[in-house]
């Protein structure tokens, strides 16, 4: 790319109940001077959820799509490297909420993320996230 970040996309299958839609993750470093209107702008995909490792939105940045987003679908953080709360900032350019999770399979109590959210900083132990 020629803004000078490295990007890696990965296509995963998540099995919920007889469907198994497809989804989007990527990862990509983020100049460490982004704002909340940079988020905006690093972060403009429709019905995606962004996390950073860095608060305001700061870092490497892991994003998250559902394919259907009318089913949603969970996804490990932990096995993209991205557990035990890594994430410390987001954005959620989704219509429905995306929710954190301690557990890796979106169980238990969660930490919701709005439609059009962009939260700064998050002190939560994600696992997990569930988006649409």
């Amino acid at each position: 790319m020629s803004n000078g970040t490295t990007r890696v996309r990965l296509l995963v299958a998540t099995v919920l109940c007889a469907a198994a839609p497809a989804l989007s993750l990527t990862a990509t470093p983020v100049n460490a001077s982004a704002t909340g209107a940079a988020a905006d702008s690093t972060c403009a995909s429709t019905r995606t959820l962004c996390l950073w490792d860095g608060t305001n939105y700061t870092g490497e940045r892991f994003t998250a799509q559902a394919a259907d987003p009318t089913i949603g679908t969970c996804v490990s953080l932990a096995a993209h490297g991205w557990g035990n709360g890594r994430a410390e900032s987001a954005r959620n350019t989704a219509n429905q909420p995306a929710r954190l999770y301690t557990s890796t399979n979106c169980t238990g109590s969660y930490y919701q993320i709005m439609p059009a959210g962009s939260y700064g900083s998050i002190s939560y132990n994600s696992n997990s996230v569930y988006v649409y």
